[in-house]
């Protein structure tokens, strides 16, 4: 290719004139399913759809597809958390989605079909990113998006922190955990919004944290995460090292940071648990959590002996903080956290 075609193709992508019609695109190391194969596939195990929402004539999906799709780290993520779909907005192919039928009614140029308009609630602007989390709930994401932009968005929806957390709350602990990759988007926001990381846990083995609580019969805290959990990072990078965390940890619990796969044999009050296997969760995995394997999580059990109660999910430093009070106080005996947290006033500002 010459010089003045090098030129051309620089402007097709970056001005997204007519000319990138003409860029031939891989379709990405990622598996692309059909939107009738992404829902079918999600009533039998629910899991996140992705939908890239895009058009023949736009550069910027195609640039996106050349770029961000064909990271074989993201690809791997998005095929393995995900159900993947490329859509395009001006197809005129029909399309099935929960039983209804969308067509494209071929009004005017550049006819938008009617499931583009759905996905995107009538504003049409690509690429646009639509994530339908476990719940089916819609969230559009438009525009072009590196890397480093897509990585928080997909543990976002990948692992429910919808749940407990906006995005941007989500964003900037996500950021701070990785301070290098995000140097320029940290030195952006404001100082009062820095998150707190002075605090240091105290964490014991299993063994001695068990024995510790039935010797100052403070409750036993069970961490529980894994290698994989991107959410674990954050727990452990930014929320556990909030001070006033650390404090109420320290203060009122016997805590345990404990590996859900962990190989290593471990007793729990007198109690021998073994691994099940490489990358299997451990025996005390099983004999706490049962199946609900979602991380990270906390174990909450009394110097009785006696589990209190089991958390999965990622959550914000304030509402662990509620959840910490609720437990150490022992407000649990006569209230419900619901009743506690009407009336708690913390001292994490949110």
């Amino acid at each position: 290719m010459n010089k003045r075609n090098y030129i051309l193709l620089f402007f097709s992508l970056f001005f997204l004139n007519v000319l990138s019609a003409q860029t031939i695109v891989e379709p990405s190391p990622i598996k692309w399913l059909t939107i009738e194969q992404a829902d079918s596939l999600f009533d039998k195990n629910p899991k996140p759809i992705l939908i890239d929402v895009y058009t023949d004539w736009c550069g910027w999906c195609k640039y996106m597809m050349k770029t961000t799709f064909a990271n074989k780290s993201i690809a791997s993520y998005i095929n393995t958390n995900f159900y993947p779909v490329r859509f395009n907005a001006e197809t005129f192919d029909t399309v099935t989605y929960r039983g209804k039928i969308y067509i494209n009614p071929g009004v005017g140029v550049k006819s938008k079909h009617d499931f583009a308009k759905f996905l995107l609630n009538g504003r049409f602007s690509f690429p646009t990113i639509v994530y339908i989390d476990r719940k089916r709930n819609l969230y559009q994401i438009p525009g072009y998006l590196e890397i480093k932009d897509i990585e928080p968005l997909l543990v976002y929806f990948s692992e429910d922190i919808t749940v407990n957390a906006s995005y941007d709350d989500w964003k900037i602990l996500y950021e701070y955990t990785y301070p290098k990759v995000y140097k320029e988007d940290i030195a952006k926001i404001d100082t009062l919004n820095y998150p707190d990381t002075s605090g240091i846990v105290q964490a014991e083995t299993l063994k001695d944290a068990s024995e510790l609580t039935l010797k100052n019969k403070k409750p036993l805290l069970i961490y529980f995460y894994t290698d994989w959990c991107q959410s674990c990072k954050v727990i452990d990078g930014i929320v556990l090292k909030n001070k006033v965390i650390a404090n109420l940890i320290n203060k009122h619990f016997n805590f345990v940071r404990f590996n859900a796969a962990s190989q290593n044999i471990n007793v729990l009050f007198g109690d021998i648990l073994k691994s099940t296997g490489k990358g299997r969760p451990h025996q005390l995995t099983y004999a706490l959590l049962k199946q609900s394997l979602k991380f990270p999580a906390f174990v909450f059990i009394s110097s009785k002996k006696v589990k209190l109660n089991e958390m999965h999910g990622f959550i914000l430093p304030y509402q662990l903080e509620e959840v910490l009070s609720y437990f150490s106080e022992e407000k649990y005996k006569t209230q419900t956290f619901v009743q506690f947290i009407k009336s708690f006033k913390g001292e994490i500002k949110h």
